[in-house]
């Protein structure tokens, strides 16, 4: 599949279903009222029973008054961010995948590779694009090389609403990415990168410069015309160019993999591009986010509407002068009563009254709590994730709370079943390219990803077991050690077993050989007796 030719509509027409949503989602998540504003209003403007049924509050900010103005709650990201913390609170561990006839050297070396590439900045990568794909549905993993940047390749990360994605049976089989490189009036640069293989399966890249419209792709320009193309222009890039635009990867593959936030989504089961994109943690939860913002927004006008306020009768006011009215001194503290029929003064000596209304913050606060759990539960996870707790007040035990927290972790480990293997293969796909433009003599080696647990044990509980399977005699030092240190490897456990046996003074186990007359040990023939 060759780049998009001159003058299609952009962005595609198979985007058509797809980019609008994750328009949306994208709003929510970066909590851009205007954008909310906007998308809702054309919607609320379409004719038909759901907007009869359901008016959308974010849509009608633009008519609201100054002085009234609104409160949008980022709840969403909140969700999103979460969710990234869950899967990465502790960093997963790339390691090679040797198999057993694999020379330990060979191993050693591709390991060394690894961890090089998967520094610092692969760990913000990929936090980072696991908090967009709970956003978007899902997050493009790329293999990238630049040797003024780097001396290894690297990982980059590209935002679902970015790319135009084909799939041949559920796997990822080409994808163009895009972005908007200049913008001057109606006039548009884009720079496109698209993904293929060619007949023998190894992975191509084939870049495009495009000046174009908003809604027009537009033509082909020379790299040159903008510096951030200008370096496939440079002759050492250059000469490397298959027909002037492609770049090869040099090894099997594509050199990007699509990691679904998680699967299915309902949303876009019927559509030929959707069908195979993650679901958004945001799916469903729109109206319920509005209502939310509905509440605060409410709740805020009663504050401003219940101010304490005074009413106080024109005989009080001074007179500023010609033209200029009148006006009531708040920090006057003496005055003179004023000479008014008994009437018009009832009981007081002073025709000033004080009004305060009354601001339904308790019942606001109950209807808010009950909106933000069913946003968290239909999002996929625990309100006790976000430190909400149960309305009784009662005290609970860590064991408790993680209970309580299991429905986000049941969440986690979904999200995991589409991260981890796409990791994988990008990795493998990382070191093979990186043996190719980098030579350092490592020898390419499969990749395995590990998440920690995410699950932190409770100390309480662990110290609790470990000394009921003490009193039972039913687990040695070691296991009860592992236990407490789970993430400990073997020398650190024995020498935390051999410390343990020197200050309880503990002597080794006797060897049974030892036992009987001069150490000959016990004859087995002899019949023990009770």
């Amino acid at each position: 599949m060759a780049l998009p030719a001159n003058g299609i509509a952009w962005p595609p027409k198979e985007l058509a279903n797809v980019l609008p949503v994750l328009r949306t989602y994208g709003a929510w998540y970066s909590n851009e009222t205007a954008t909310l504003s906007s998308i809702y209003a054309q919607s609320a403007s379409r004719p038909g029973l759901l907007q009869r049924i359901r008016t959308w509050f974010v849509g009608a900010k633009a008519t609201e008054s100054p002085d009234m103005a609104n409160i949008h709650i980022s709840l969403a990201q909140e969700i999103c961010r979460t969710s990234a913390n869950l899967l990465f609170s502790e960093p997963a561990t790339a390691v090679i995948d040797a198999a057993e006839d694999d020379a330990e050297e060979k191993v050693s070396k591709a390991q060394e590779r690894l961890d090089l590439i998967t520094g610092p900045e692969f760990e913000q990568t990929i936090v980072s694009g696991a908090e967009i794909s709970a956003a978007l549905g899902g997050v493009f993993l790329r293999v990238t090389w630049d040797k003024a940047t780097a001396e290894h390749v690297f990982i980059s990360k590209v935002d679902a609403d970015m790319a135009w994605p084909t799939f041949h049976w559920g796997r990822l089989h080409t994808v163009t990415f895009w972005r908007t490189v200049k913008t001057e009036g109606q006039q548009i640069t884009r720079h496109l990168e698209h993904h293929w293989k060619d007949n023998t399966g190894v992975g191509m890249v084939s870049h495009g410069l495009y000046e174009g419209t908003p809604d027009n792709l537009g033509h082909r320009v020379p790299f040159d015309a903008h510096d951030s193309t200008a370096w496939l222009a440079e002759p050492a890039n250059a000469e490397l160019l298959i027909n002037g635009d492609t770049l090869s990867t040099l090894t099997p593959g594509l050199a990007v993999e699509y990691a679904p936030n998680i699967t299915p989504s309902a949303l876009w089961r019927n559509d030929p591009v959707g069908a195979h994109l993650g679901r958004s943690d945001l799916e469903g939860i729109e109206q319920k986010l509005d209502a939310l913002d509905e509440l605060y927004s409410s709740w805020l006008r009663d504050i401003r509407l219940g101010k304490g306020r005074l009413i106080v009768g024109e005989s009080m006011l001074q007179d500023l002068g010609a033209g200029k009215g009148a006006g009531f001194d708040l920090d006057q503290s003496i005055f003179t009563p004023v000479k008014a029929a008994p009437s018009s003064m009832g009981d007081s000596k002073m025709a000033i009254e004080k009004v305060q209304f009354e601001i339904r913050t308790d019942d606001f606060l109950t209807a808010i709590d009950h909106f933000r759990r069913i946003i968290l539960t239909a999002a996929g996870y625990s309100p006790a994730t976000f430190g909400m707790q149960d309305s009784s007040g009662a005290a609970v035990t860590a064991t408790e709370v993680a209970a309580k927290a299991q429905t986000s972790y049941t969440t986690r480990k979904r999200k995991i079943l589409g991260l981890k293997p796409a990791m994988e293969r990008i990795l493998t796909k990382a070191l093979a390219v990186d043996a190719q433009i980098f030579p350092a003599g490592v020898t390419p080696c499969p990749v395995r990803v590990d998440f920690a647990d995410g699950i932190a044990d409770d100390a309480e509980a662990v110290a609790r077991q470990n000394q009921l399977d003490y009193s039972s005699q039913s687990a040695s030092i070691e296991e009860r050690v592992k236990r407490r240190n789970p993430s400990w490897d073997q020398p650190e456990v024995d020498e935390e077993v051999a410390r343990i046996r020197a200050d309880f003074a503990l002597e080794p186990l006797t060897d049974p050989t030892t036992f009987g007359e001069d150490g000959q040990g016990l004859d087995p023939s002899l019949t023990p007796t009770g």
